[in-house]
């Protein structure tokens, strides 16, 4: 664990106190911040949001356990909290730690015991945030900061929510994320794709009867629906119109995945439908193309990501690799980034990924992470074959030259003239890619 990457809150009213902590934990490495009451420490959260917080329990007008609550009770509790105290009862104790405190420590202090108190709270927090995908985005891509800030605005809210975002951004993850803010628990969270029950001749029944199942299925808890957007226009008007006149006010929150084309052509063609989004929360993903600056901690954080799950050997990109993973479209998003990762680290190899590791798995994976020649290439003639290839080649090429064809040609050593006509024969839409 890197020290120097860890934010340390120390909220003490004891002048001396703080003094003394901050000189043990910055000689530590961490970067510590320190504030002398529950007003100074509100808003330096909120300015700066640490990675760990040291919080008196007697401080005047509010004390410790009272902001401890507040945190717990508002979903601010983010990050580990180690109560201090020099007389604190064994009820107090007991108090903080219901509220979510990690630890609790005594003064005098102890340097080991501060340093050690440390560790162990980052580290336990660390391999949490480690298996939540979620937190992968927003520890680590700037555009996703007001993403979440209107993720966390809805999860007490009784409305539906849209997640607005292309194929690969995760939306099932981020609902789990607004599921977890509240419920603080893996139970009572369920998936289904809305298109799936579309059935038959009786599409309206069919969609009723399987929704209503669903809700009922759970007595609190989250509901993911996908395939929203492989539904008709009078099949969604239809699916939204049912959860909002079900009883949703008993702890259950519906959030919808749509594709970014899902709002505005749907408002064009169904007026019911628009009202249907006014009444509900639409929250816009950020494509990964949007967080290219961010793209070298995301890497560091998606293989933590898979030690952590997998137990995976940890690797390393070389300089040279993430430049080019930094100018690269990533059409998959952050499925696409997981997958390239994942690809890498079950590879056998050197310690550094370099670029041509990077090109080949790149080249080979489409964005779901999946082969682009087909699996029964096998059974194909050999024109069909050539054909296939040619066909993923080139369009993987054509993506990580960033659509511009000169540097294609020179890439693949082709003419360009004929470039071009390869490229319309294999139907590539290489137009809308310069």
């Amino acid at each position: 664990m890197n020290k120097k990457r860890n934010t340390i809150l120390i909220i003490d009213d004891e002048p001396e106190i703080r003094g003394l902590m901050q000189e043990i934990l910055t000689e530590e490495g961490y970067l510590t911040l320190v504030v002398k009451n529950a007003k100074e420490a509100q808003t330096s959260i909120a300015d700066n949001p640490p990675d760990l917080v040291y919080l008196d329990i007697w401080m005047p007008e509010i004390d410790g356990i009272t902001l401890l609550k507040k945190w717990s009770e508002t979903n601010q509790l983010n990050f580990p909290v180690i109560m201090i105290s020099g007389h604190a009862t064994i009820e107090t104790a007991v108090e903080a730690t219901r509220l979510g405190a990690f630890d609790f420590i005594e003064k005098p202090l102890s340097i080991e015991k501060l340093v050690t108190s440390a560790e162990k709270a980052l580290s336990a927090s660390t391999k949490k945030a480690g298996k939540d995908v979620a937190l992968l985005l927003k520890n680590n891509c700037s555009a996703y900061r007001n993403t979440f800030l209107a993720l966390d605005a809805e999860v007490n809210r009784n409305q539906i929510v849209f997640l607005n975002g292309e194929a690969g951004t995760d939306k099932e993850e981020l609902a789990k994320y607004m599921h977890h803010k509240k419920h603080k628990e893996e139970d009572n969270f369920v998936t289904a794709q809305l298109n799936l029950l579309v059935s038959g001749q009786q599409v309206n029944e069919a969609i009723t009867s399987g929704l209503i199942k669903i809700i009922g299925s759970i007595e609190r808890g989250t509901i993911y629906l996908s395939g929203y957007s492989e539904l008709m226009p009078e099949h969604q008007t239809q699916a939204c119109n049912l959860l909002q006149k079900q009883s949703l006010g008993q702890g259950i929150k519906v959030v919808v995945g749509v594709n970014p084309s899902t709002k505005n052509k749907s408002l064009e063609q169904n007026k019911e439908l628009g009202a249907m989004f006014s009444d509900s929360a639409f929250i816009n993903l950020p494509p990964l193309r949007e967080c290219l600056q961010d793209i070298p901690e995301l890497l560091k954080s998606v293989i933590d990501y898979f030690a952590i799950t997998e137990g995976l050997a940890p690797r390393r990109f070389s300089l040279a690799a993430q430049n080019i993973l930094t100018k690269y479209a990533w059409p998959g998003n952050l499925k696409q980034l997981k997958n390239m990762v994942h690809a890498t680290l079950l590879r056998p190899g050197k310690e550094i990924v370099n670029i041509e590791e990077i090109e080949e798995t790149l080249t080979l994976q489409g964005p779901s992470g999946d082969l682009l020649v087909q699996k029964d290439i096998l059974s194909m003639t050999m024109v069909e074959a050539k054909e296939q290839f040619e066909k993923a080649f080139l369009s993987r090429q054509l993506e990580l030259v960033g659509g511009k064809v000169t540097e294609l040609a020179r890439r693949v050593n082709m003419e360009r003239t004929n470039l071009y006509r390869k490229l319309s024969s294999l139907n590539i839409d290489y137009k809308k890619k310069q």
